[in-house]
């Protein structure tokens, strides 16, 4: 339903643009189609619906491809259907135990709590196995795997249009927790293949941690040279997006971005999991805060909160996770013991 009116499409144009993603997928990595496949024959579903499921970042965006009037009016689409997420990196010079830590704050409908599971794939063709939380039948979100490799992933927006011949954002998530180093996690995003623009946070358990911003056709790279390194939905890197687009966001993006990374760098000592899990509940500029909570005087649809939370250890690949707001608590989860 979010793809239909979002992407100002019908069901029939939504299904045939989202099997148009299955050659690019198949050039960048063939396994992951033959993923979709079993998800789909071991749900009982259809193949091409767990492709729309799965392209849902850029079917959602279609929008902007039909507008008159060019770059404007897709600016002015895109600033009224921006989505917000918080992400956070720490590496080992910072940290109580030397240890790198990675995670994010995802925020949506609240409608989308109600599709979420964690998933726990193990891997037996030589790739590690992974552990994330995300709507049931996509094949990765943002978390970690056996490697030591985490993410976090943020929506960015610009007035550019969707490219139909790209590679949608799950699949490229994949190839970044299939990755056994963080090298290998930057070449799974670099090169342009990208359907739609987006940000990956990437982090490694050898201290070490760099954010990927995927513009139309290139990526810029952001290095967290001091150890922290923080991201909201707006660019930072120079330069980006590139000429003629522009970068679509709003207010509360920039103070995510400056605050979280301000109370990071404002804590006295070394930095610990409890205290990223703190920046996460933060409540500064609410509601549209870190830790975001529901506008009740908006119809639910188009109410938005933290629907989850995580952050990650990325050496004892322990996964702290709060399954609504932050602010009410984290579990601990060592995904890859229960394997």
């Amino acid at each position: 339903k979010s793809c239909l009116e979002r992407g100002d499409v019908t069901k029939e144009e939504l299904v045939r643009i989202a099997m148009g993603f299955v050659k690019p997928v198949e050039r960048y990595n063939p396994d992951y189609i033959e993923e979709v496949q079993g998800i789909a024959d071991g749900a009982g579903m259809k193949f091409e619906e767990l492709m729309v499921l799965n392209s849902r970042t850029e079917l959602q965006k279609l929008g902007w491809n039909k507008l008159d009037g060019g770059e404007k009016n897709r600016y002015q689409k895109a600033l009224g259907e921006m989505e917000a997420c918080t992400s956070i990196a720490v590496t080992g010079e910072r940290t109580v135990d030397g240890a790198t830590y990675v995670g994010q704050n995802w925020d949506n409908f609240v409608w989308s709590e109600e599709c979420l599971i964690y998933h726990i794939i193990e891997q037996k063709n030589g790739r590690p196995s992974i552990a994330y939380c995300g709507e049931a039948g996509i094949i990765a979100r943002s978390g970690l795997n056996s490697c030591g490799i985490g993410d976090g992933v943020n929506s960015l927006s610009t007035n550019a249009p969707v490219n139909l011949e790209g590679v949608p954002l799950q699949f490229l998530l994949r190839g970044v927790m299939d990755s056994r180093d963080l090298g290998e996690a930057i070449d799974a995003l670099n090169g342009g293949r990208n359907a739609a623009v987006n940000n990956i946070l990437i982090a490694q358990k050898d201290n070490e941690a760099v954010d990927v911003e995927m513009d139309s056709g290139c990526c810029g790279i952001l290095y967290g040279a001091d150890g922290i390194l923080t991201h909201a939905n707006h660019y930072v890197s120079p330069g980006h997006p590139r000429y003629p687009y522009l970068d679509v966001f709003k207010g509360n993006s920039v103070i995510r971005h400056h605050r979280s990374g301000k109370l990071l760098r404002g804590i006295y000592g070394k930095i610990s999991l409890e205290d990223v899990q703190k920046v996460f509940s933060d409540h500064g500029n609410g509601p549209q805060s870190i830790c975001r909570h529901r506008d009740l005087s908006l119809d639910r649809d188009k109410q938005t909160e933290t629907v989850f939370s995580f952050v990650s250890n990325l050496t004892t690949l322990e996964m702290r996770l709060a399954p609504h707001n932050p602010c009410e608590g984290f579990l601990s989860i060592k995904p890859f013991d229960l394997l």
